[in-house]
């Protein structure tokens, strides 16, 4: 009996776990004013990724996966709502080593942006510039929201 209880624990509580890691795909803005974001991800190989953007972007919740894969460099383009704070979660895995950060930024109507990830040594690194005048390409300022445990670290007004 105590074995068929503790399997059930088990299987409910991974089952519940799963759950909890599927997000929506997140579906570019159809309408309104909106910025390009080409996406470049360099994993080291065999590490997993996922790169979402938040609908709640002051909360970090209601995440929308942008992209996910494992062990190869990814290349992706999307629409961001413009004019609007702009919230990613980044998680990568390799092995029994994880990271996890979440960024915002505000982008701008018209511009072109490209965000890129480089798996560092056991932390999560990204940066974000503005390429819309190609021959100056400029760094975008990007407020990180993982601090000191905390996952989504309130923006300051």
């Amino acid at each position: 009996m105590k074995y068929k209880l503790a399997k059930f624990l088990i299987i409910t509580a991974s089952a519940a776990m799963s759950s909890a890691c599927v997000t929506t795909p997140y579906v570019a803005p159809q309408s309104g004013p909106v910025a390009d974001l080409a996406i470049r991800i360099i994993p080291a190989k065999g590490t997993g990724f996922t790169l979402s953007v938040y609908d709640d972007a002051e909360n970090c919740s209601g995440a929308r996966t942008l992209m996910d894969d494992a062990g190869k460099i990814s290349i992706s383009s999307t629409k961001l709502v413009a004019n609007k704070l702009t919230t990613f979660s980044y998680y990568e895995v390799q092995g029994n080593l994880s990271c996890t950060v979440n960024f915002s930024f505000l982008p701008e109507a018209d511009h072109i942006y490209v965000l890129d990830t480089v798996t560092g040594r056991n932390r999560c690194s990204y940066r974000i510039v503005d390429a819309t005048d190609k021959q100056r390409m400029v760094g975008v300022p990007v407020t990180m929201r993982t601090v000191g445990g905390a996952m989504c670290l309130r923006m300051k007004k």
